[in-house]
């Protein structure tokens, strides 16, 4: 086993395939909807998420909910018991903006100074984004890089990473991106649907589009910009065939860079609401 382990949250969605191949350590994010709070494990999904949010309507009125992060106990025991079997830990989470995953992270590692050697990065990006982050740092430990090493391969990769999607409501995006409300409103009487890219890992509303042909089309331009493509990811939620029309599509123009499926995490979908269709980009360096 590598001397360092990396240690992630559940936003990364990272495939089953992977943590079997590297020993990734996922913390659970929490979403939490009026009083309750609800883990982010396999058996909890973005309609899951919705559904919640749906039975607990008020008036016609949306409750939104909040990304949250587990008790810092909970996270300083993940720490100890890796640090009994490796002599440094790397910790990479969602995007510091969009969940204080990073943020209890931090303190649990401060609480455990002089004991462990832990790093945790904020990877200022979000779902495949940050599962990607994770894969490329569990495979330099794998090849014996050390904590600071990693931390550099994830440094370095950070500026490469890309993220553009579609969202066909600006309601969720009205607290985290604090968009005015007028805007949100135009959205959905226009039935128009929004293009959203990351910035300093923030959600950032870009254009507008009105139909899914258009879309995927949008995502597709986007994705073939970059001359280095190392790894493109795509999720979505309720945009099946439009991600079925953007897979064809890339099968086509990008012939030597299979796209992966990825899982909608309910702390992204926190964010951005229901029918989504996104595209991620991992742009190899030269």
């Amino acid at each position: 086993m590598s001397k360092v382990r990396i240690v992630t949250d559940s936003d990364a969605s990272i495939p089953a395939h992977v943590l079997e191949k590297y020993p990734i350590e996922v913390i659970p994010q929490v979403l939490r909807v009026e009083r309750e709070r609800y883990e982010d494990t396999d058996g909890f999904s973005a309609d899951r998420l919705f559904q919640l949010i749906r039975e607990n309507q008020s008036g016609g009125r949306i409750l939104l909910p909040e990304v949250d992060a587990p008790d810092i106990n909970y996270i300083m025991d993940v720490y100890q018991r890796l640090g009994q079997g490796a002599e440094e830990i790397v910790a990479i989470h969602m995007s510091g903006t969009l969940s204080p995953m990073w943020s209890q992270s931090r303190k649990a590692a401060d609480m455990m100074m002089g004991r462990y050697r832990i790093r945790v990065m904020d990877s200022q990006t979000t779902a495949m984004g940050l599962g990607m982050l994770a894969e490329l740092a569990a495979e330099a430990a794998e090849d014996g890089a050390n904590l600071y090493e990693v931390a550099r391969v994830v440094n370095g990769a950070i500026p490469h990473i890309y993220v553009t999607f579609f969202a066909e409501t600006l309601y969720y995006l009205e607290r985290s991106a604090r968009l005015g409300a007028a805007q949100s409103v135009l959205g959905r009487m226009l039935g128009i649907k929004a293009m959203i890219t990351m910035e300093d890992g923030q959600l950032i509303p870009l254009e507008k589009v009105q139909t899914r042909e258009d879309v995927a089309e949008k995502l597709y331009d986007y994705t073939a910009e970059f001359a280095q493509n190392e790894r493109i990811g795509l999720i979505q939620h309720r945009y099946e065939q439009t991600q079925e029309q953007l897979l064809e599509r890339l099968e086509e123009g990008l012939p030597d860079i299979p796209a992966r499926v990825w899982r909608y995490p309910p702390s992204l979908a926190a964010h951005l609401g229901p029918n989504v269709m996104g595209v991620i980009v991992y742009e190899g360096l030269d």
